[in-house]
């Protein structure tokens, strides 16, 4: 870290347990064996500069992470579980071209395996446009037939 943080840890740390303070606690359990309670007491044993530093050095399936990312449906998703969802993706889609090009009539195509930012791009809002388009859409139409 050229520099170091401008608050000396303590503002950024404080932010951060702010945020996402039980997943902090659980992640330097977890992690590094050591309770927050040891950053946050007057005789602390850990500064709030080196929590940050371990806390940075995360892994992205964390639950620290996973908050930051979004909320507990990216927990576990690291690089290896995307890389292998889409393995599974991969497969499924050359079964599909297999049997579509070996059969009469054409199967359904697969669906992708579900990652959290489908799934949080889904139920956040994602498609919240298009349902005000087709409700627009829905009521110019109902107001030309009037």
């Amino acid at each position: 870290m050229v520099g170091g943080d401008p608050a000396g840890g303590s503002a950024e740390l404080a932010r951060l347990i702010d945020r996402c303070g039980e997943e902090v606690t659980a992640d330097l359990q977890q992690y590094y064996g050591i309770d927050v309670a040891d950053v946050l007491r007057a005789d602390a044993r850990l500064s709030p500069r080196r929590a940050l530093v371990l806390l940075r050095q995360l892994p992205p399936e964390s639950a620290t992470f996973a908050a930051l990312r979004g909320g507990s449906e990216f927990r576990g998703w690291g690089p290896d579980r995307y890389l292998m969802a889409q393995l599974v993706d991969s497969v499924r889609e050359n079964t599909f071209a297999f049997i579509s090009a070996n059969s009469k009539r054409k199967p359904q195509a697969p669906e992708p395996v579900e990652r959290p930012e489908r799934y949080t791009e889904r139920t956040r809002g994602k498609n919240s446009f298009r349902a005000l388009a087709t409700a627009f859409l829905g009521a110019r139409r109902a107001k030309k037939g009037t």
